[in-house]
């Protein structure tokens, strides 16, 4: 129990600042079609980042990476890209070993927030080619929040993950 009180007390004040965010934008309240439309520009965004992954490789990841202070991304529990600086070095790395990554999402789903942000949340079933031909498999589901700036919708933060070996999930 003592574990989620953190939890409860850090979605509070994320609660709290959301709603007040909301509050204090000068834009229209957002309508039903708004949203639609976030939905539909996120998720266009994501399939873009398939078909860009399949045709470039890893490299193309940095093209829907926001590129702030704010960037990161978790796997498993571990921050794997503290910053946008280490995102660009490991994917380097993995263009020199992998060639093409197939990346199918399932059941994506977007949430817009408010107005420039939205969280995605989604399956996945990923395929990385070597340089080789030879592939390894991934799947699991991700979560992380789109930002929406000068250059369109970007990733701003990423969290991955992917069942434990013998676990029902």
């Amino acid at each position: 129990m003592h574990r989620w009180a953190g939890v409860r007390g850090w979605l509070a004040v994320f609660l709290a600042g959301v709603s007040g965010a909301c509050g204090r934008s000068d834009a229209p309240p957002p309508n039903g079609e708004w949203w639609a439309s976030v939905r539909d520009s996120v998720a266009g965004m994501m399939a873009d980042v398939s078909r860009d992954l399949a045709a470039d490789g890893p490299s193309a990841w940095l093209r829907y990476f926001e590129e702030s202070s704010s960037f990161f991304m978790a796997s498993d529990g571990r921050s794997v890209f503290p910053t946008h600086a280490a995102a660009d070095e490991a994917v380097a790395d993995l263009a020199l070993a992998f060639t093409r990554v197939d990346i199918q999402w399932i059941d994506l789903r977007v949430e817009p927030l408010v107005p420039g942000f939205a969280v995605v949340g989604t399956g996945y079933h990923e395929i990385l080619t070597d340089t080789a031909g030879g592939t390894v498999e991934f799947g699991g589901f991700m979560t992380g929040v789109a930002r929406h700036g000068p250059d369109g919708w970007r990733l701003r933060n990423l969290h991955w993950s992917s069942p434990v070996p013998g676990s029902d999930g």
